[in-house]
């Protein structure tokens, strides 16, 4: 189980999912601040992860955010997210990832998640918001195997040599057994940002060894 009691809010009005994913980095934002514990958590290194669930009319949708520090600098970190090649190392479960799509600053990328008990489909639209911001949302219109899913990157700088990484994410599954995994799924997606870490310093090893050759 996740630490910490998931926190339900109920969305008034429900719109598209590009409208959706575009407001959740607010809404979480006004939802929360790190606090003094947060900060010194992140500071030794340790994952941070707050759980949330919503209620929009389309129906329940649960996830969360995480975060966590990175040394290395927001361009580098948004390099990665950034990159579908990578999606297999820094995202939970990732089976396959692919790009199939391209329209104006959207990717498509067709994923396949899950494990020995099953797995499931899903096309999501990427898109880079801006410098610090990377939203992404399930493509309705492609055949999928849950029924919905959305959310967000952002890097901003910490200090003068590390980055924090905020990953939020809300999924919805309507129909099929991943529905009685509700809460392992929910664990897992959250370590993202700490897979991101580990990707972004193993690559960068790699790199300082090289010109070190």
């Amino acid at each position: 189980m996740v630490p910490g009691r998931p926190r339900r809010r109920s969305l008034i009005q429900a719109a598209g999912a590009g409208v959706i994913a575009a407001l959740l980095p607010e809404r979480v934002a006004r939802a929360r601040e790190l606090d003094a514990d947060e900060r010194e958590r992140l500071a030794h290194g340790e994952l941070v992860r707050v759980p949330l669930d919503y209620t929009l009319a389309k129906g329940d949708y649960f996830g969360g955010i995480s975060y966590a520090l990175i040394t290395a600098t927001p361009t580098e970190v948004m390099a990665t997210l950034h990159d579908p090649a990578a999606y297999s190392s820094i995202l939970p479960w990732t089976m396959e990832a692919r790009v199939v799509g391209k329209q104006g600053h959207d990717t498509k990328v067709f994923f396949k998640q899950g494990g020995s008990l099953g797995s499931a489909s899903y096309v999501l639209v990427v898109r880079r918001e801006s410098q610090s911001l990377l939203r992404f949302w399930m493509d309705p219109e492609e055949p999928h195997e849950i029924g919905d899913c959305w959310g967000y990157f952002r890097v901003q700088p910490w200090g003068a040599r590390s980055t924090l990484l905020t990953y939020a994410a809300l999924v919805q599954l309507d129909f099929g057994l991943l529905k009685l995994f509700t809460e392992t799924i929910r664990k897992y997606a959250l370590t993202t940002p700490a897979l991101v870490r580990a990707y972004v310093q193993r690559h960068r090893s790699t790199a300082s060894g090289q010109r070190g050759e």
